[in-house]
């Protein structure tokens, strides 16, 4: 392009021929004008290359976080599933156990001690994986993120659900470490001369570590739910490339 305008200006300067009045200077002032115009054009193409190059390096970088996000979302999403099945367990243990204790059968004294401490037990939880969304917000990356309504769907899975999900959860365990202590209720106990009266005051306060385990339980399944929503939208936006 450049040789091409260069030649435009020669064959312009060719044209002036001595004896024409103010050719030298209008040799002159054309050379002047002919160099300028390459500058500027050479300037042009240059921005051009550079801004193409770093568009190109900012969608790389983009798919490397979407890349890391779904890999962390979907380590989440294993993880709640290996969790679910273990808090389904402990819900229908303390049902069975607690409806043994309501009714006042004798059947709740031929319970292992172990069975019934098990209730009181921390229960596991889920600590997400942030790395790939830390780093981009940290290295004030969401610019990347040419997608806006899926970086705003990340934002209220990290920045609002997940910070739920960890602020139950924290509940859940104090509640557990409480009641362990204020009952002094472990597997090494030997019910025998406990009385239906025993019972009612470990279950009444097991029935408050229930409903959190519940209301938790039921968290993870809408997490989950959220969670195959924003892989589903990242699979869309790398499947763009």
């Amino acid at each position: 392009m450049i040789k091409l305008f260069r030649k435009i200006r020669q064959n312009l300067l060719a044209e002036n021929l001595p004896g024409r009045q103010a050719g030298k200077f209008s040799k002159y002032l054309m050379y002047a004008i002919g160099e300028i115009i390459l500058v500027v054009i050479g300037i042009l193409i240059a921005l051009s290359i550079n801004n193409w190059n770093e568009g190109r390096i900012n969608k790389i970088k983009e798919q490397e976080y979407l890349e890391g996000i779904k890999t962390d979302l979907q380590s989440d999403l294993n993880y709640i599933d290996i969790l679910l099945p273990n808090y389904k367990s402990r819900i229908q243990r303390y049902a069975t156990l607690d409806s043994l204790v309501r009714v006042r059968s004798t059947k709740i004294f031929d319970i292992d001690v172990s069975e019934i401490a098990s209730l009181t037990h921390q229960m596991a939880t889920l600590y997400p994986r942030k790395g790939s969304y830390s780093s981009l917000i940290s290295d004030n990356s969401t610019g990347l993120i040419t997608n806006k309504e899926l970086l705003k769907e990340l934002k209220g899975m990290y920045e609002v659900g997940y910070v739920r999900v960890l602020l139950l959860g924290q509940e859940l365990d104090d509640i557990s470490t409480q009641i362990k202590w204020e009952t002094r209720f472990d597997f090494r106990q030997n019910l025998k001369g406990f009385t239906f009266e025993d019972f009612d005051r470990l279950f009444a306060n097991l029935e408050i570590l229930d409903r959190n385990v519940r209301k938790y339980n039921e968290r993870l399944y809408s997490l989950l739910e959220r969670i195959n929503q924003r892989i589903a939208l990242i699979e869309q936006e790398l499947n763009k490339r």
